[in-house]
């Protein structure tokens, strides 16, 4: 009886896994690349056009010391893709940081920016978020970047939270102080207001 049984289970057994591997080759169905591209939210056309990098980092040091780090989700090409040519790149959601020799930094977040580096200057448009180590967390519409030395320009209305209160103005400006190990000046210009806040 036992012997019976053996013999059924190694017949048995390996039917059983025939008729399921049969049974899933025949109820799959090929995948169609067209349809899974219609699904998806992807513009294959716009890729193809314009190729980009994702996650890209993207670092250097000013003629006055001062170091630059752009970060962004996605960065692609403006100008020709020649190996000698200037960068002219597009940035999606860039993170960037101005590094000073007194280890004194700012800090920017923006919705988009060009770093054009035939013009020498980073250009970033808003709201762009400005922080620095002194509890500066301003918005403003714009922002330019030079990249040969340290000058950034804040335009479209400058408003935030100074160390002292509430701060409104027109532009601001911020620049190197003098001495190899300099921080920075954090000029506001305009209609300045600012509110003050005891503490």
């Amino acid at each position: 009886m036992r012997q019976t049984a053996s013999r059924l289970l190694r017949l048995g057994l390996p039917l059983s896994a025939l008729v399921l591997l049969s049974t899933i080759f025949l109820v799959s169905r090929n995948v169609d690349p067209n349809r899974a591209a219609a699904l998806s939210d992807l513009d294959l056309a716009q890729i193809t056009r314009e190729p980009r990098i994702a996650t890209a980092r993207f670092a250097g040091v000013m003629d006055d010391a001062t170091t630059i780090t752009v970060s962004a989700d996605a960065v692609r090409s403006l100008g020709a893709a020649e190996e000698e040519a200037p960068l002219d790149l597009s940035f999606a959601a860039p993170d960037g940081e101005l590094q000073f020799p007194n280890a004194s930094h700012a800090s920017f977040r923006a919705d988009t920016a060009r770093l054009d580096q035939r013009a020498g200057r980073l250009t970033a448009e808003g709201p762009v978020t400005l922080e620095n180590s002194d509890g500066y967390i301003l918005q403003m519409g714009g922002m330019e970047v030079a990249l040969d030395q340290t000058r950034l320009v804040g335009t479209g209305g400058v408003q935030g939270q100074a160390p002292a209160g509430d701060i409104r103005a027109d532009a601001l400006e911020l620049t190197r102080s003098g001495g190899a190990d300099g921080g920075y000046l954090l000029a506001f210009t305009g209609n300045v207001r600012l509110l003050y806040i005891p503490q």
